[in-house]
């Protein structure tokens, strides 16, 4: 854990901000955040420590990231529940898979999924005690985004996210096909 944790401080220096969840049966996930400014990325990062702990093989492991604008520090717990239980599979997710929380994924969201995508051009992975450490990043989708993709597969989504520049990373912003009327 120390060496991803310094990873992420070469990377983008000390975070802001620090949370710390425990879940019920006693794993530990953090979630960092630097704002837009230490991130380079002109958005606010949130990223778990803590995953690798419990998704993935004695091999392979994954921690998760996101960037949005403006901050929604309230972004945590699902980033939490996310990095406790990955998709619900124990596996590492694959680029393209998707996670529903029964609740919005920070105040002032209607957005209760994740998209998982590849994420090594942003956070390259690592090898941490003989395991590669890859990062996975998080994209918000509304429920009708999400059904889109069930539809028509994650490359259309993209396609329609990438033809109309839908900020994806826009923390209020509202579901694509919602205001298409």
């Amino acid at each position: 854990m120390n060496a991803l944790a310094n990873y992420y401080v070469d990377k983008y220096g000390l975070p802001e901000r620090r949370a710390k969840f425990v879940s019920p049966d006693g794993k530990a996930v953090e979630i960092f955040k630097w704002n837009s400014e230490q991130s380079h990325e002109g958005v606010t990062m949130y990223a778990t420590l803590g995953a690798c702990k419990t998704l993935g093989s004695d091999d392979r492991a994954c921690e998760f990231f996101i960037g949005i604008m403006p901050a929604a520090d309230d972004i945590a717990q699902a980033l939490a529940e996310v990095a406790l239980h990955g998709n619900g599979s124990g596996e590492i997710p694959s680029s393209g898979d998707t996670v529903t929380l029964a609740y919005p994924l920070w105040s002032g969201t209607d957005a209760r999924s994740f998209l998982f995508t590849a994420g090594e051009e942003i956070i390259p992975p690592i090898k941490a005690r003989n395991k590669t450490v890859e990062f996975l990043q998080l994209v918000p989708l509304f429920d009708s985004e999400l059904q889109y993709k069930k539809d028509h597969g994650e490359g259309a989504l993209w396609r329609i996210f990438e033809e109309n520049e839908v900020p994806f990373w826009d923390s209020r912003r509202q579901g694509f096909f919602d205001t298409r009327g």
